[in-house]
């Protein structure tokens, strides 16, 4: 039988009472009709009860997340409790999303109460132009961030405040449409952060908006980058640095996304980042992937690209070393058990859109597979079922269209042992019905999630069914609709 839902924990349930207690008093203050108090008292007092409580700086953390991230709260109870949990003990805050009434406020409140930040998202909080100056006077005043999350809304007087005040930062998310121009990376990439930085997140995928000359100079000055994971032309600023700064040039990026790659560019790729360790090649030029020798590569993604040009390059080490492997939109036929040969260590294996995958019941089997997704890629069902007979130490199953019956599930989820299995998911399955799902909860005991179940033979009383079989045995089964796992 499938796992159970574990019992709250006692931490977890004392933090909901402190957060629940201390939003129903500001609500009380708030709306009650015979209750006239200051809240700005009410908040002091409220802080002092912590105080006195012994509350830690991670506990107003916590109440903060907890808080910040309410989806029952409405936007005024939120901002109050922000405006008296934050105090310069607390090291980490995601603001979440408000309206934007309450922009100018909550930047306020984090400009002249989170001196002790080290972690600051606000990821939710869209600053416009006329309120960026709190923007500049925060990094002015939390001069211990470590990361810092500001996407969609840098420019370059931002990144000059960065150059100048953040000593310490490692992590920092720029990325989106942004007016960030040659003039602000420049400072940011000579500024006091530049030997700490480690992960940019600049631009945004597919979309050249920062030039790639600009780019090549964070890799140029910041020698500890790892990554400028959003950036979907890194082969073109290496080229650049290549070409016109220095051709012994060595960086330590261990995940490189490019666009339109040739063979030259991959070359480049190869010969700068010796770390390199994720590659996405996004619509490679026929002919690149000679170029492609390292034994340091953990992780290909590659999107628009031929499968017998693949093959031969994974019959090298680079195969053998691989741990997850993304293939998106490749032409021909590919054959897993072939890949399984050259590729005998990963660990996920993703095809979306693959002209045709085939599988053959004596070809080699994957020794280590926990995740496997086929999206719209075509497939016979006996070489499904083979593959997925072989495949047992899954953890993690997703395939958009299946023509399983009943009977194929007994056949590979019964006779077979799928000990690890907890997530399934079949988009279209018309020949499933309430069987299978009871079938799966019963030979699968590590599984967690089932589903498309609307793509399934299902009716709202076998829905219906099934979930009250699971709450009456306490399972932690979750049954999915619709809509996609995360």
């Amino acid at each position: 039988m499938s796992k159970k839902c574990s019992v709250r924990s006692l931490s977890d349930s004392a933090l909901a009472e402190l957060a629940n207690l201390l939003v129903s008093t500001i609500s009380y203050v708030q709306y009650a009709p015979d209750v006239h108090l200051d809240i700005n008292i009410v908040m002091v007092e409220l802080n002092e009860y912590l105080a006195q409580s012994g509350a830690t700086s991670n506990i107003y953390q916590d109440l903060l997340r907890v808080i910040l991230s309410s989806d029952y709260l409405d936007a005024n109870m939120r901002f109050t409790c922000l405006q008296m949990l934050l105090n310069c003990g607390v090291t980490f805050l995601v603001t979440e999303v408000f309206p934007f009434s309450y922009y100018e406020k909550i930047l306020q409140v984090i400009a002249a109460q989170g001196a002790g930040l080290r972690v600051l998202n606000i990821k939710g909080i869209w600053v416009k132009e006329e309120h960026m100056h709190y923007m500049y006077e925060i990094v002015r005043r939390c001069k211990q961030l470590v990361k810092l999350y500001v996407p969609y809304i840098a420019n370059d007087q931002l990144l000059e405040e960065i150059g100048k005040c953040s000593t310490r930062l490692q992590i920092l998310d720029i990325s989106g449409e942004t007016d960030i121009t040659e003039i602000g990376i420049d400072v940011l990439a000579k500024g006091v952060c530049c030997q700490s930085l480690t992960v940019v997140d600049v631009g945004m995928p597919g979309e050249e908006n920062i030039c790639h000359s600009d780019i090549a100079l964070i890799l140029e000055h910041c020698p500890q980058v790892e990554t400028l994971s959003t950036y979907s032309f890194v082969g073109a600023a290496l080229k650049f640095i290549y070409d016109n700064v220095d051709d012994r040039f060595k960086c330590r990026l261990k995940y490189v996304h490019d666009t339109g790659t040739d063979e030259s560019a991959l070359h480049v790729i190869m010969s700068t980042c010796p770390r390199l360790e994720t590659l996405y090649l996004d619509t490679p030029k026929t002919g690149c992937l000679r170029a492609l020798h390292t034994r340091t590569l953990r992780k290909l993604k590659i999107y628009k690209f031929v499968v017998a040009e693949l093959l031969p390059l994974l019959e090298r080490p680079i195969g053998r070393n691989l741990r997850h492997l993304t293939m998106i939109k490749g032409t021909g036929n590919l054959e897993l058990g072939k890949l399984a040969r050259l590729c005998p260590s990963l660990i996920d294996l993703d095809c979306y859109m693959i002209d045709s995958l085939s599988y053959g019941q004596a070809h080699a089997k994957f020794q280590q597979l926990e995740g496997l997704e086929i999206l719209s890629s075509a497939i016979m069902t006996s070489s499904l079922k083979a593959f997925l007979c072989n495949s047992t130490d899954l953890k993690r199953l997703a395939v958009d269209t299946v023509e399983f019956t009943d009977e194929d599930i007994m056949s590979m989820f019964v006779q077979h042992d799928f000990k690890v299995l907890e997530d399934i998911w079949f988009t279209l399955a018309p020949e499933l019905t309430v069987q299978a799902v009871e079938l799966l909860m019963d030979s699968c005991p590590e599984l967690q999630s089932v589903g498309q179940l609307t793509g399934w033979s299902l009716t709202p009383d076998d829905l219906a069914l099934i979930r009250g079989l699971l709450k009456s045995g306490n399972s932690s089964i979750v049954l999915t609709p619709n809509g996609f796992l995360a």
